[in-house]
């Protein structure tokens, strides 16, 4: 599945999304201290536009972690399994984070379908968009975990690439 082009096409706006954000938070947050502590000036929107953009780069950005396999994870149980009892563990496992990531995104729905009506103090943003983070995160994060699983099922010794006992 990680090898389909639709799969690598949306990898690739992805690490370009989190990458554009993360330079937004460093950029604003470094552009709002030295405007303060410099010229002793605030620019007001900029502690709500990093946090904005923050909340899209963690959701956005857990699927990168999912990818690469750095998700929060029962390292613990994987680790002491081999052969058949670790694939039996890994997908007990995937099958608990997917649980985990469809009720993150079905409430992060709801959550959007009550801010409808908010918006920001400073800038006046929806804050359905905001919110709008949390579902679309979640969508790419369970597409993300399939691909993870698909992947590695089948792993003969238990190891997963990249992580080391």
């Amino acid at each position: 599945m990680g090898n389909n082009s639709l799969i690598k096409h949306l990898r690739m706006i992805t690490n370009v999304v989190v990458v554009f954000l993360f330079a937004v938070v460093v950029v604003v947050v470094s552009a709002q201290v030295f405007s303060r502590f410099v010229i002793n000036l605030s620019i007001r929107w900029a502690d709500e536009l990093s946090r904005f953009a923050f909340v899209w780069l963690v959701y956005i950005g857990g699927a990168v972690t999912i990818r690469d396999g750095r998700n929060v994870c029962f390292d613990l149980f994987l680790d002491s399994c081999k052969g058949k009892t670790w694939k039996l563990m890994f997908t007990i496992v995937t099958g608990i984070s997917m649980l985990f990531l469809v009720l993150m995104t079905y409430f992060g729905v709801l959550v959007c379908n009550a801010e409808l009506t908010e918006a920001s103090p400073i800038m006046h943003w929806p804050m359905a968009v905001v919110c709008a983070a949390i579902p679309i995160g979640g969508v790419l994060m369970i597409l993300e975990e399939v691909c993870y699983y698909l992947e590695h099922k089948n792993d003969r010794d238990g190891q997963i690439e990249g992580k080391e006992n």
